[in-house]
């Protein structure tokens, strides 16, 4: 843990004290929920782009310590930070904003009839802006 926290920390603080870093408050819309797999998952869409200029902050920070983060589900050119424990996953950098809400063991075995009711109850969700009062790399 400590050799992870050592490689890690300077990323975060250069990343934050970057000037592309997004000055607060900023907002994301919560979109209906989706049925994936076994989750119930919120996307968010990021209407001010902090989200995704907090990440290209972050990409720049891990190149800048030697690291490569894997893109989406791109791994291919990642690399693990300078430092990391043999083993460590690579950075990754998602392509979304979202929240996990639940997740079942197991897909349902009823799978079909679960969609179904996830759906129904989906339906009737209105987006919500969301006001994002500070932005923390932890």
């Amino acid at each position: 843990r400590d050799a992870l926290v050592k490689a890690w920390m300077p990323v975060l603080s250069a990343a934050r004290s970057s000037g592309g870093w997004p000055v607060a408050p900023f907002r994301l819309r919560m979109l209906p929920p989706t049925l994936e797999g076994s989750a119930g998952i919120f996307h968010f869409e990021d209407l001010d782009s902090a989200v995704e200029r907090m990440r290209g902050c972050l990409r720049e920070a891990i190149v800048a310590v030697g690291g490569r983060a894997a893109e989406g589900r791109d791994a291919s050119r990642a690399l693990a930070l300078p430092g990391s424990p043999l083993g460590t996953p690579v950075p990754q950098i998602p392509g979304i904003v979202h929240s996990t809400v639940l997740r079942w063991r197991a897909e349902p075995s009823d799978h079909g009839a679960v969609k179904q009711a996830f759906e129904h109850v989906a339906a009737t969700w209105c987006p919500v802006e969301i006001r994002v009062p500070r932005a923390r790399a932890v």
